[in-house]
């Protein structure tokens, strides 16, 4: 008598991909998430993060939510991260890989000008600062020149 399992041998499937190979499934959301007004975008958003034990799928549609630029709260780091960990679970040299990859690039553009933009609102800030500074101090000295003129007999 053998101890051979042939069931479990026959029974073996193939890995099965993680996401669809259909390009336009996910560019289409994306068009749709960018087409909604701010509240709507917001409760997609939510409703996303709210989901116990997502899938890759749940997590690629929460990170390409998290890049849409009218999300108040958007954070292009973190679905740059997310869409360039889903790029590597597609398989094989899909146009989902391909475009996935050319969006995470895209959003980490959208990273940088972001980061570029708050660093140029901060010099802003800094400077009208010193402005205002010099414009007191500039008033402090015609003051002053108007009073020592008022003084002189």
């Amino acid at each position: 008598m053998s101890c051979v399992h042939k069931g479990a041998e026959g029974s073996r499937s193939l890995p099965q991909p993680i996401f669809r190979s259909d390009v336009s499934i996910w560019v289409d959301y994306v068009n749709n998430l960018e087409a909604l007004g701010a509240k709507e975008l917001k409760h997609e958003y939510d409703r996303l993060r709210r989901i116990k034990d997502p899938g890759w799928d749940d997590e690629l549609r929460l990170a390409l939510t998290n890049s849409v630029q009218s999300l108040k709260t958007h954070n292009y780091q973190k679905a740059a991260e997310v869409i360039s960990q889903a790029a590597g679970k597609v398989q094989g040299n899909s146009d989902l890989k391909a475009w996935l990859r050319l969006h995470g690039q895209q959003i980490n553009a959208m990273a940088e000008l972001d980061k570029d933009l708050a660093e140029e609102k901060r010099q802003r800030t800094e400077l009208e600062k010193k402005l205002k500074a010099l414009s007191d101090i500039e008033r402090d000295i015609s003051e002053r020149s108007k009073k020592a003129e008022i003084a002189r007999p």
